[in-house]
């Protein structure tokens, strides 16, 4: 299909906008917390009801996407997401103004995630729908690669006020992009989603794989949402030094994001649960480590190495329904699954607010995300004697 690139481009520029926000509200959490003096808890509340939000609309995002179209959901998540950033950053004056924003703003990502998946599924061919799916996952790697530079930059000369606004109004102009650009998707049998849908929650793979995307995005955010607390508070290092220390880590996302869907698809289809426990162990390794580093550099390596191996356990985990699930549920299943990795946003950063909070330190944070990690490669130990199916059919 021509039509192929062009859509994977502007859904890839979407996912940078989604990740963009996340990571910027990641390096805002330092002059808000000034600004309103609030505490570590409070802090973990921002990060946390976000995802929160995102949890629990993600199977309604799903099951809307098998009814209304991936097109119209795409374009709904990323004028929700652009409307509540503009109102975070131009009328959040209080903390409850910014934890009503972040929960709306959670609304407005969960349909946008379930709903690429949908597009890929719908335009790709089963051996092709790896790669495509992780070319968009990707675009986290830029967001956190340049993300971190732009949002220090934004935050100094903008304000975190400012920096927000424009954020919301370039999602705001790229929803249009795609309501233009992007092609419509071909109807699907409603009696035939209806039907499927009991068959979904009984579904080994569906279930297993929730329990691990859930575990890998608990460090996966809880590293966004506290490492930049972290380097400053922690390790004395300064603002622009952490921004860049995160580019590396993003840069290692962007890498294992391609890397991973052209290896996995090529040279592991049918052994991607082991790919997933390797992945997961030496992630964990590298994330308990971070934590010992006293230095720029040895800190930015290790990121690196913990962000190549997360991502490409995310990465891995996440397209695996693709290629064992059928399509007429894909919509509702990847919200399903996705749920766990939001619930891990949710999990993340208050639990490692309630442990400073405690005064449990820094390194109880880092057991707790290595911990996290590995549990992400157990989870998937029973889908190791399941072999991948030549063809999917629809499920009656």
């Amino acid at each position: 299909m021509k039509s192929q690139p062009q859509m994977i481009l502007l859904l890839f520029i979407g996912y940078v906008f989604v990740y963009l926000d996340k990571t910027v509200t990641g390096f805002a959490l330092l002059p808000i917390e000034k600004e309103f003096g609030l505490s570590t808890s409070q802090l973990g509340l921002i990060t946390g009801v976000f995802f929160l939000a995102y949890s629990l609309f993600q199977v309604p995002a799903g099951w809307l996407n098998d009814r209304i179209g991936y097109k119209t959901m795409l374009i709904l998540s990323l004028t929700c997401l652009g409307l509540c950033a503009i109102f975070f950053g131009a009328l959040g004056l209080s903390f409850g103004l910014l934890l009503l924003f972040r929960f709306l703003a959670g609304i407005g990502h969960s349909g946008y995630p379930c709903s690429c998946a949908k597009a890929v599924v719908s335009n790709f061919s089963v051996e092709k729908r790896t790669f495509a799916q992780s070319v968009l996952l990707s675009s986290a790697g830029l967001a956190m690669t340049a993300g971190p530079i732009v949002a220090v930059m934004a935050l100094e000369k903008l304000g975190w006020h400012s920096a927000f606004t424009v954020l919301g109004v370039a999602a705001c102009v790229m929803a249009v992009l795609i309501w233009l650009r992007v092609p419509a998707p071909a109807q699907v049998e409603k009696v035939q989603v209806q039907r499927s849908a009991p068959a979904l929650w009984r579904n080994p793979t569906v279930l297993l794989l929730f329990i691990a995307i859930f575990c890998v995005n608990v460090p996966s955010y809880g590293l966004m949402s506290w490492l930049p607390r972290f380097l400053v508070d922690g390790r004395g290092m300064s603002m622009d030094i952490s921004g860049y220390i995160f580019a590396v880590g993003g840069a290692g996302i962007w890498i294992s994001s391609l890397c991973t869907g052209w290896l996995v698809g090529k040279y592991f289809f049918g052994r991607e649960p082991q790919v997933i426990l390797v992945c997961a162990a030496v992630s964990a390794a590298a994330i308990l480590a971070l934590f010992y580093t006293t230095t720029a550099l040895a800190a930015g390596v290790l990121l690196f190495i913990g962000e190549v191996f997360l991502m490409a356990t995310f990465v891995t985990a996440f397209t695996l329904p693709m290629k064992r699930l059928p399509e007429n549920i894909m919509g509702a299943a990847m919200g399903f699954i996705n749920t766990g990795g939001t619930l891990g946003g949710f999990v993340s950063p208050i639990v490692i607010g309630f442990l400073l909070g405690q005064g449990g330190g820094y390194q109880s944070t880092f057991i707790f995300l290595a911990l996290a990690m590995l549990c992400a490669g157990l989870a998937i130990l029973p889908l190791m004697r399941q072999k991948a199916a030549p063809s999917v059919p629809a499920i009656d």
